[in-house]
């Protein structure tokens, strides 16, 4: 493993890195030697980076699908140009489509400091802030080249110890949103390994088409105007950020939850696509991480664990899956996933909506859809009172809920993955994306743990067949109708299931089962008629051409 002189030089996790260093130097196998911390909490995710940051010695590099401008994005901002005042080398790629398009805020990052780099992956017509017009045009001239986004979530300290996942610069991501808080998961990496995680980092940074933020027309503009008040800079100030102000100095914190927690695995991999990804014409074509996980998956015989904040599988996903059922008819089939009352994508989970039917019929899959405040909501989001006072105040009529945006999976106990890739066409095709294979018994045990503790009935909603006459023949219908690019059989095959109180968690095939569960119906948790609710019924009907890009 190659390092810079004390990287982390006042932090506790910098004692363990040249404790590993002087333990095992050099690999030849770079997946050997590795150690491995889950990070499964919101809270400990911003800590651990704010953490990191302020304890950089030379080098920060951060690739993210999301930069907000919100409280969090904003303290991360200021935490980093102070790093880049203090002499730290800092930059930043952040891929455009949903990342803030504040001119101005741009303009005060491209210009605040000179170790401070700030780049922008895929800008259209060379803008932050196109007109919705230019941008329009520029979506139906570049059709795919706009849909094809850099999904990549990736921290790098000092060349030294790197943080990957599914998390990105945004409340939602640290139990600081008034709305929907992500339950997400992060994976610590320290070992020999790093460098080929910078490598990919480089890789993107260097494309051509990841373009510094100051050379866009509209930020460059608005630099020589300087029109831009230096209070785009100020740090918010909330009870919330006061606790992680003082907790990330705090070294026998950092050491409890960061650094006894690392764990040596036995292998470890990392996957990335390349920028750009999938240069065919059309929306298919995958690439290396996509073609990686799913040698991975076809590997399962007796268990295969999902997590995933959408399930959205194409034609050629379900054929896969089914292939899979028909090499092993008893493998059990698990995924966790958002129910319509948690998503946060109402055009993804209609897509997901509309294919149910064949995931339970044909694929056998046992889908638990996430509740929006589980039993588990306190040990998420701790804070919930909290926010839910302040969503209150600010008028809103829903209180603060939880969401899964982990992408997870494991596979036979042996393997299991962490990264960045949904299971939608998007990631398959589309996004790049990356993530770490991880095979040591006791980590994939904890992994799967996590993913299983969301799918408890007090949890998750079960998804199975509606007690339907005629059940075959409405699954017939739905079928062909789901084909067409209009879907209007108006009667769905499936169901969410609720665990009776004082009942006994069976699986779908029980005799018992239809005595212990209720039918809750379709959009549990969620008021009947509610707009979102009748908008997820016009998406079903009209989605099957936008499957291949959602």
């Amino acid at each position: 493993m190659t390092v810079s002189a004390q990287p982390l030089r006042d932090s506790p996790l910098q004692a363990y890195i040249w404790q590993l260093h002087d333990r095992a130097p050099f690999h030849e196998d770079e997946s050997a030697g590795n150690y491995v911390g889950l990070i499964n909490d919101g809270y400990d995710a911003f800590l651990l980076r704010v953490h990191l940051i302020r304890n950089a010695e030379f080098s920060i590099d951060i690739q993210t699908f999301i930069l907000a401008d919100d409280e969090c994005a904003r303290y991360l901002m200021a935490e980093l140009i102070q790093a880049a005042r203090r002499g730290v080398k800092v930059r930043l790629l952040a891929d455009h489509f949903m990342s803030s398009r504040d001119r101005k805020w741009v303009a005060y990052l491209a210009s605040v400091h000179p170790n401070f780099e700030l780049k922008y992956y895929r800008p259209p017509t060379g803008q932050v802030n196109p007109s919705k017009v230019a941008l329009l045009l520029h979506n139906i001239l570049f059709f795919q080249q706009a849909n094809q986004r850099m999904h990549n979530k990736i921290v790098l300290i000092d060349g030294a110890i790197a943080l990957t996942g599914g998390r990105n610069i945004d409340n939602h991501y640290y139990n600081n949103s008034l709305s929907y808080n992500f339950v997400d998961l992060d994976a610590l990496v320290v070992g020999p390994l790093v460098p080929s995680m910078q490598v990919s980092f480089e890789e993107f940074w260097k494309w051509r088409r990841s373009i510094p933020a100051e050379n866009l027309s509209d930020v460059a503009a608005t630099i020589r105007r300087h029109a831009y008040p230096e209070t785009e800079g100020v740090i918010p100030e909330s009870p919330y950020f006061s606790r992680i102000d003082r907790d990330a100095d705090d070294s026998d914190m950092i050491q409890a939850r960061f650094v006894d927690t690392l764990s040596p695995v036995r292998r470890l991999r990392f996957l990335s696509d390349k920028p750009g990804k999938n240069r065919l014409i059309g929306l298919w074509g995958g690439g290396k991480a996509t073609r990686q996980l799913r040698k991975t998956i076809r590997r399962a015989e007796d268990e295969l664990l999902l997590q995933s904040p959408y399930l959205i599988l194409n034609r050629r996903g379900r054929r896969q899956f089914r292939k899979l059922r028909r090499q092993n008819p008893d493998m059990d089939i698990i995924v966790s996933t958002n129910s319509f009352a948690a998503t946060d994508n109402t055009l993804a989970y209609s897509a997901n909506y509309k294919l149910r039917n064949s995931y339970i019929q044909m694929i056998g899959m046992d889908i638990y859809e996430y509740k929006p405040h589980p039993a588990e909501l306190l040990d998420y989001l701790p804070n919930h009172l909290e926010l839910a006072s302040s969503a209150q105040e600010a008028g809103l009529e829903r209180e603060p809920f939880l969401c899964i945006h982990a992408k997870a999976f494991v596979v036979d106990n042996e393997i299991g993955y962490v990264g960045s890739y949904n299971i939608d066409p998007r990631s398959d095709n589309l996004n790049t994306e990356l993530g770490l294979l991880i095979e040591d018994p006791s980590v994939v045990a904890q992994l799967r743990e996590i993913i299983l503790g969301r799918t408890r009935p007090e949890n998750s909603w079960v998804i199975s067949e509606k007690a339907l006459a005629l059940a075959e023949v409405n699954f017939l219908f739905e079928g062909i109708f789901g084909l067409s690019p209009i879907d209007l059989w108006p009667i769905r095959s499936t169901s969410s299931f609720e665990l009776l109180p004082g009942k006994d968690a069976v699986p779908r095939d029980h005799p018992d089962f239809y005595t212990n569960y209720k039918d809750v119906g379709s959009f549990p948790g969620a008021d009947a008629g509610s707009v979102k609710q009748l908008t997820t019924s016009l998406y079903k009907v009209f989605n099957t051409l936008a499957i291949p890009v959602l």
